[in-house]
């Protein structure tokens, strides 16, 4: 598989009194012809990252390739790199196929080829008919993509994309999803994507890195982040969780601080060591009878496809379960019902980070 960019050691910190660390030591490929994701909270570094893979951002330290070529200290405009930012800078003045021609009239195109690709990049974008108008007549939605159909005119290897549907509404960040990996699969060039939302992440992307202060926590696919997540962070950011600190009692059985005992999988780590235990919501049962964690429903969040029932646990604690609604839209469970949650134990997690 060709690596796109490489990171070895990237580090990026601004003066100051103390100086900040927005980057610390990361090692990252990103493969060619990949929908990659930066996904952190606010700070994180992950902006920071992708500036310095634009060039807008020069590093302090470490080594950054692109196709194996020492990019670190090369200027944007030498890179065949295009980014689309949260605000489109569409120019108000010129039409939409104008401003997709922009670039390309910069790269010393002909006119009437920079007219042609224009064209066959609103084609691309579903806009086809639009490029007599104004940016003011088009939607929010239709900005971006004709901020999308800009950046891939120019044929760039790499397209950074820093939240660029962080303005939209959820119904059209929802259908931009899909759009944005189609265009990824025809164009054929590697998109990485910085967004702080992980149901966005999840949803497009074939490989995520997690970030939180300046440090890449763990790399891989979608399903690998979510359901094996390799530290607390991770596995807090990525989805809802229910956590317990337990202590193993060796083999597959842990002792929660109430007394109480979950099966989880088998760990190699000393009996008696301290541990934490996490499950995801919809993993766990919740049933009026039954072996398992015995409590009382203390409230419910009616979400739409699902509810979630938060359950105070009779030895202490309290954790939620979440359960698909029934078709006739009526409740598991009532607050105040004395309930069992059920947690099967190739459910359990344990971590030791």
């Amino acid at each position: 598989m060709t690596s796109a960019i490489g990171l070895n050691g990237l580090q990026k910190t601004y003066p100051g009194s103390p100086p900040v660390r927005a980057l610390r030591n990361a090692d990252l490929t990103i493969n060619d012809n990949e929908f990659f994701t930066l996904l952190g909270p606010s700070g994180c570094g992950k902006t920071t990252l992708l500036r310095l893979m634009a060039g807008f951002e020069v590093p302090s330290a470490g080594e950054l390739t692109l196709f194996g070529d020492d990019i670190a200290h090369l200027p944007p405009e030498k890179r065949p790199i295009n980014t689309v930012f949260q605000h489109y800078s569409l120019f108000p003045h010129m039409t939409v196929l104008e401003n997709i021609a922009f670039g390309l009239k910069r790269l010393r195109k002909p006119d009437a080829e920079a007219r042609r690709v224009a064209q066959e990049m609103l084609d691309l974008v579903h806009l086809s008919d639009f490029g007599a108008r104004k940016p003011d007549q088009l939607s929010g939605g239709q900005q971006q993509r004709v901020a999308l159909a800009r950046a891939l005119a120019p044929q760039p290897r790499v397209l950074l994309l820093d939240e660029p549907l962080s303005a939209l509404d959820l119904k059209l960040r929802q259908s931009m999803r899909a759009e944005l990996k189609r265009l990824q699969r025809e164009t054929g060039i590697t998109f990485v994507f910085v967004t702080h939302d992980q149901e966005e992440a999840l949803a497009m992307s074939d490989r995520i890195a997690v970030m939180s202060q300046g440090e890449i926590q763990q790399v891989g696919d979608p399903a690998t982040i979510y359901e094996f997540p390799e530290n607390r962070f991770v596995a807090e950011f990525i989805g809802d969780a229910d956590f317990f600190d337990a202590e193993t009692m060796g083999g597959t059985g842990y002792k929660l601080p109430n007394g109480a005992t979950v099966v989880g999988p088998h760990t190699e780590v000393a009996t008696g060591a301290k541990v934490t235990l996490f499950f995801r919501p919809e993993k766990a049962t919740l049933k009026h009878a039954g072996n398992g964690l015995s409590g009382r429903v203390s409230d419910i969040l009616y979400l739409g496809n699902s509810t979630d029932y938060v359950v105070e646990l009779a030895q202490g604690g309290s954790l939620t379960v979440r359960s698909e609604n029934h078709k006739d839209g009526t409740a598991i469970a009532d607050v105040g019902s004395k309930v069992v949650v059920e947690i099967d134990p190739a459910a359990v997690r344990v971590l030791t980070t």
